[in-house]
């Protein structure tokens, strides 16, 4: 008996198998059909999902939207120096008929924010029919004049008012009695640093002024209605105009030993009964000074110099000069 190779194992082991699919029109029929079905159970699904949601919506809209009871009744708006309730119905556009779900709050902030007498908004709904307006105001510190750049050296309606962060807006005419207190910083144009509405100013001659008055401020914090004006006069000085005439001037630092100079010199003037014209500040000895109907300013006299002259307004000079120099 002869011996098997192994080619005839080799063959058992590679069976080729054919697969063969048949499709015939009754099948692909059934095919479609299953299709359909599928589909409508998934149009079915989305029908309930829909009718849900809409009957969701008509409850929503039939409890809240299209109650009379939530129809709007009540604008609060705290107490500010901006906007009244009338004003403000003006500025938002508010229906006053209309439901309070009706209105989008966060829109409603925006759009205060968008003016610039205000800092920060915020608007609340209140059930049953209450719109709760809270704003804060900016409240300003000096007036900004700049003629080059349209902003004339007046405080009228809508005029440039700065507040202490050194925003600069349009005066509202609410805030217009309160500002008509506040001192004008008289600017000169500056193509670099120009000034705008509603931007943050950082023209240089600004931060000096306000340093002066910030200085004043705490000097003399119950007469800031005095001042008038504050300018620069150069690179190193500071003007400051009164109300009721005289200009001083200032240097850019030693602010306190020059106030203390200047309030006992106004001082001084109003009890002898005459009116400083003009009085610099910057010498700490022999402050000049100009007197209102003098024809020739008399020159800087030193406390321990002896008057010229037995007039009366030679002697109320020197008894100024006297008191300023006592330091």
């Amino acid at each position: 008996m002869g011996k098997r190779t192994s080619r005839a194992r080799h063959h058992r082991h590679h069976v080729k198998v054919l697969k063969s699919e048949v499709m015939s029109p009754r099948i692909a029929w059934f095919n479609l059909l299953n299709s359909l079905k599928l589909l409508a159970k998934f149009a079915i699904i989305i029908g309930i999902l829909l009718s849900i949601a809409y009957g969701v919506r008509e409850a929503i809209e039939h409890t809240f939207h299209r109650n009379s009871d939530f129809r709007l009744q009540v604008i609060n708006l705290n107490t500010n120096d901006v906007l009244d309730e009338t004003k403000l119905v003006e500025q938002l556009k508010i229906d006053l008929t209309a439901n309070i779900f009706d209105f989008d709050v966060d829109h409603l902030q925006q759009e205060l924010l968008k003016i610039p007498a205000i800092s920060s908004a915020k608007v609340e709904r209140e059930l049953p029919g209450t719109l709760v307006f809270k704003i804060i105001t900016r409240k300003p510190v000096a007036w900004i004049a700049c003629e080059n750049e349209g902003f004339p050296a007046s405080r009228v309606q809508s005029g440039l008012l700065v507040d202490h962060t050194g925003f600069t807006y349009p005066c509202p005419s609410l805030q217009l009695k309160g500002a008509s207190e506040i001192p004008i910083f008289v600017l000169t144009s500056d193509p670099e640093h120009p000034v705008c509405v509603a931007k943050i100013i950082e023209h240089p001659e600004y931060r000096h002024c306000m340093h002066l008055l910030k200085a004043f401020s705490s000097t003399y914090p119950e007469d800031i209605s005095m001042i008038e004006s504050i300018s620069q006069k150069n690179e190193w000085s500071l003007n400051l105009k009164t109300r009721s005439g005289t200009e001083a001037t200032f240097g850019l630092g030693s602010h306190d030993r020059q106030l203390d100079y200047f309030g006992r010199a106004l001082h001084h003037a109003q009890k002898k009964g005459y009116q400083i014209a003009t009085i610099n500040l910057i010498p700490k000895r022999n402050v000049p000074i100009t007197i209102h109907g003098d024809e020739k300013p008399p020159r800087a006299i030193p406390v321990t110099e002896k008057p010229q002259s037995n007039d009366k307004e030679s002697r109320r000079v020197n008894d100024l000069r006297s008191l300023l120099n006592r330091n």
